[in-house]
């Protein structure tokens, strides 16, 4: 199973009409809190008193993660697992919970607590109010380095920056409607930055502000390399700023030049040489570090050209904890049998 969801058989998609909440949770080595997490979101989606699923995405967990969902699904008919071929990334795992979704509202959020399951009921009272995105905005993290804290607001003031979309430290843990999630589900571009796509789609939307808690156990699996890569993302793939900056670059550089040589002209009147052999080298290999920057924002542009043309699926699916298997293809000439729904021990043809 590759990309999006197929048409085989699914018992959350047949009951699709009657699921309201769809909760999609990425996990990656997380065997140490997952049984916690499941207990609180549970506790606070009974509340709610409305159908829903639990959508657990294992990005490839190396760890007892995969074990643990199995139990969860066999103790917990509405918790359903997609189980990746390896370690895709927290974007992508997210992604495959929108894929797999169907409710009528879509909330995400990670497994780690930070995100407060506890806050779901005030996201469902915006979402009953008309709003069709309710993201939260972190306002403070317990527990978090202030060097990692810098780091993330330092992140988010140079997205803004470069492609002029206010995301302003804000986190995955957000409901989207049904409608916003088929419109995120149509994006397909594989440097994903899910936050700057839900911004990119629109809808009526709007913040709920939070603080983030500790991790309830375990060690974050998210290395400031994937920041990095994330917020590259949400850099070149929303904005063509960089490369606008190259050309504005570019016009300095030749008007400095141009000015110097005007200078040179003017001091050889004097019979005043310009700088020497130091002067020339420097200028050399500042103009040479320039031309290297500039081709390494072309390559990073190219290189991304490159990815999406290859066509390949954002994920591969190893297995599904919690659905049906697929009903296998008729022989040929065979008469189709009729369309049905299976529920307990009642079959329904439709």
């Amino acid at each position: 199973m590759a990309g999006r969801p197929g048409a085989e058989y699914n018992p959350s998609v047949a009951d699709s009409s009657e699921t309201t909440f769809s909760f999609i949770v990425p996990v990656h080595n997380e065997q140490e809190g997952l049984e916690n997490f499941h207990g609180r979101l549970k506790a606070v989606a009974d509340k709610l008193g409305e159908p829903y699923e639990i959508i657990f995405v294992n990005d490839g967990s190396q760890d007892a993660t995969a074990q643990i969902l199995r139990r969860l699904a066999d103790a917990d008919p509405r918790v359903r697992a997609v189980e990746f071929s390896r370690n895709f990334g927290h974007q992508v795992a997210v992604t495959a919970g929108y894929d797999f979704a169907v409710g009528k509202a879509v909330i995400s959020l990670d497994s780690d607590c930070q995100h407060p399951p506890e806050l779901i009921p005030d996201l469902v009272a915006r979402w009953r109010e008309g709003y069709e995105v309710v993201y939260t905005v972190r306002q403070d993290t317990h527990g978090i380095s202030a060097v990692r804290r810098a780091i993330g607001r330092l992140t988010y003031a140079v997205i803004r920056w470069a492609s002029g979309a206010d995301l302003t430290d804000q986190a995955d843990f957000r409901l989207v409607d049904r409608k916003a999630a088929d419109a995120l589900r149509e994006l397909r571009e594989h440097a994903r930055f899910i936050r700057g796509l839900v911004r990119w789609i629109g809808f009526r939307q709007v913040s709920v502000p939070y603080t983030a808690e500790r991790r309830a156990k375990g060690r974050s699996s998210y290395s400031l390399k994937q920041l990095a890569g994330m917020s590259m993302a949400g850099v070149f793939n929303f904005s063509v700023l960089p490369l606008r900056l190259v050309s504005t670059l570019g016009g300095v550089l030749a008007g400095a030049a141009l000015a110097y040589a005007v200078l040179a002209l003017v001091l050889w009147a004097f019979r005043i040489p310009p700088g020497g052999w130091w002067s020339l080298t420097m200028l050399v290999l500042g103009l040479s570090g320039v031309q290297f920057l500039f081709l390494g924002i072309l390559g990073e542009y190219l290189g991304r050209i490159f990815e999406e043309t290859k066509g390949r699926p954002l994920y591969v699916v190893r297995d599904k904890i919690g659905y049906a298997p697929p009903k296998p293809a008729p022989p040929p000439g065979a008469t189709p049998e009729p369309a049905r729904r299976e529920r307990g021990n009642i079959t329904i043809f439709t």
